[in-house]
């Protein structure tokens, strides 16, 4: 799931983003983290899955989401919600840099 940040309105300085009931469920797994990333097209985030669930939000830039084997523009201020056992990866033709949390 892609929430686009941009098409949220934002009141008195707050942007919620509606995130899936439960989907924080199983981050106190003993790999769970919160990293800030950048990618870069000499430094790809190469797809993989793995059994956790993340969210990634994209703090700069745009790129392309590889999810489950098709691929997805995202920008600054989207939030990218990861179920267990999705292949998931970053490319880009410049540079972003992203939240990773999970």
């Amino acid at each position: 799931m892609i929430i686009r940040g941009s098409e949220l309105a934002e009141k008195n300085g707050r942007k919620p983003y509606p995130v899936t009931p439960g989907a924080t469920a199983g981050w106190d797994h003993p790999g769970w983290h919160f990293v800030i990333r950048t990618t870069t097209p000499d430094n790809p985030f190469a797809p993989h899955k793995h059994d956790g669930t993340e969210m990634w939000f994209i703090l700069e830039g745009e790129a392309l989401l590889s999810l489950d084997g098709q691929d997805h523009p995202v920008a600054a201020g989207d939030l990218i919600q990861l179920k267990p056992w999705s292949e998931h990866g970053l490319r880009t033709q410049t540079q972003v840099r992203w939240l990773c949390m999970g």
